[in-house]
């Protein structure tokens, strides 16, 4: 039809990252990834180091006894100093990241219910969508096992109809059924009617 304008499609519902929802939560991802990454140039400069100084032949001289004897710090010693640094640093880093998944976990609880707020609505939407499905199965279920049990009643033989039995929904006259536990707990929680 000429000049009917079709609805627009909504984007479909996406649960928000923690980091989407609480900024705190995203510094403290982002610092974790940056001191992650910061380690991992420290790891790579540590192995340098001990290979450098593996192969090194030269005397070991410590460099406060070079400089006493006014000679220039031999590259091994100044290979073991650097060592020594970026142990020093790595052990830093490696607390600063157990103290980084601490607060982590601590901001996950503001952050995750900033994105169960965030998601309610939809959340709603969908188990109401899920007991209004259910109901119907659960008719038809009831009505489907009503005939069932009526040939049965009248003992035709009926097998030519290639009986089936829904036993994943339990039998349709028990009182708790699966199907009818879920409508309930549903009902309980506010979610359906």
């Amino acid at each position: 039809m000429i000049g009917k304008k079709s609805a627009p499609a909504t984007a479909p519902f996406r649960v928000p990252s923690l980091a989407e929802v609480d900024t705190e939560y995203a510094a403290l991802l982002e610092k974790q990834a940056s001191l992650t990454a910061k380690q991992g140039e420290l790891e790579r400069e540590r192995r340098l180091v001990e290979k450098a100084i593996a192969a090194d032949t030269s005397p070991e001289v410590r460099p406060q006894i070079a400089e006493l004897l006014g000679d220039e710090p031999g590259s091994k010693a100044l290979n073991r100093r650097r060592l020594s640094e970026i142990r020093g640093e790595l052990s830093d880093i490696d607390q600063a990241l157990g103290v980084l998944r601490q607060r982590l976990q601590d901001a996950r609880g503001r952050a995750s219910t900033a994105v169960v707020a965030a998601s309610r609505m939809e959340y709603a939407r969908r188990v109401k969508a899920m007991v209004v499905a259910m109901q119907a199965l659960d008719a038809a279920h009831k009505d489907y096992d009503d005939l069932r049990f009526q040939f049965e009643a009248e003992d035709i033989a009926w097998t030519s109809l290639r009986p089936m039995t829904p036993a994943f929904l339990g039998g349709s006259n028990e009182p708790d059924r699966r199907i009818a536990r879920f409508i309930r707990e549903a009902r309980e929680a506010g979610y359906a009617d």
